[in-house]
């Protein structure tokens, strides 16, 4: 499991994903995003899905 953490819109988002068989799901409050790694690094992959639950609105700001 990691952490990660990204600001958007002048506010800080963090969201806690885990990896389980080349699977990464990114966590948020009202909803979680899942995709394949692929070649891409945990942390890169992390924090697009992060910004699709900023986007979507399942995930408060950290402040």
């Amino acid at each position: 499991m990691g952490s990660i953490q990204m600001e958007h819109g002048g506010k800080v988002y963090e969201a806690e994903y885990f990896v389980d068989r080349g699977v990464i799901t990114v966590c948020g409050e009202r909803g979680q995003e899942s995709t394949q790694i692929g070649g891409a690094g945990e942390q890169l992959v992390a924090k697009l899905l992060l910004n699709n639950l900023i986007r979507k609105g399942q995930i408060d700001p950290a402040n």
